[in-house]
């Protein structure tokens, strides 16, 4: 039997390997309700907001609460995207440096990212569990909202990209990462389309230096 179908099958009937695949699809359906956990809250602001707009100006009237409502849905809006966008690595960041260096120096610079973001997350979560046990009998003036509500987002998204950075650091230590594995942001619109036009210039210079040099050349025959 080839070492290759061998590999692949014993490849397939390990346990961690399995483990490994089960985790990753709960991750994946995680960040799906999540997802669609947005979309609620999203819609909920605009009820609030445009509808508080609407009965203020139409009606002379409008929703008490709206806005500490919208303002508290806001907070956990922000707390939920980051862990999406850090599961799709939708990051903005400045990776140019990081795509011209070898393997290990990716490596090298992946590690050093996750440990620093693992100590940002437990800060995160020390400051929010902090603040939560603070604000327990601490409602809003209005809404009568528990204020640990809001820091119950922070407790919930640093757990949450705790994991995910654990994952990933496992992944790569241990498991293997592809080039794009390696890349932990992306860079904003402006960037990359300064890449990009750079990359075209770059491209059509030496375009035209090689229909220059192939010209001279024919021209230099007898």
């Amino acid at each position: 039997m080839p070492f290759s179908i061998r590999q692949a099958r014993s490849t397939t009937c390990d346990p961690v390997v399995q483990s490994g695949a089960m985790f990753d699809r709960v991750i994946l359906v995680l960040m799906r309700r999540l997802e669609a956990v947005i979309g609620v809250i999203l819609a909920l602001m605009v009820i609030l907001v445009f509808g508080n707009v609407v009965l203020r100006y139409g009606f002379n009237s409008g929703i008490t609460v709206s806005e500490e409502l919208s303002r508290y849905l806001f907070i956990w809006l922000t707390f939920i995207g980051a862990v999406v966008a850090m599961h799709e690595h939708a990051h903005l960041g400045i990776d140019s440096l990081v795509r011209v260096l070898p393997r290990k120096g990716k490596l090298f610079c992946v590690v050093a990212s996750d440990l620093l973001m693992l100590a940002a997350v437990g800060l995160l979560f020390h400051g929010s569990w902090k603040q939560t046990l603070i604000n327990l009998s601490t409602k809003s003036p209005v809404a009568q909202v528990p204020l640990a509500s809001i820091y119950v987002a922070g407790l919930v998204a640093s757990v949450l990209l705790g994991i995910l950075i654990l994952r990933h650091l496992y992944q790569v230590l241990f498991v293997g990462a592809t080039d794009k594995d390696l890349v932990l942001s992306v860079e904003s619109e402006d960037m990359a389309g300064l890449e990009q036009a750079t990359q075209l210039f770059l491209a059509k210079e030496n375009g035209g230096a090689g229909a220059q040099g192939g010209g001279t050349r024919s021209g230099g025959r007898p």
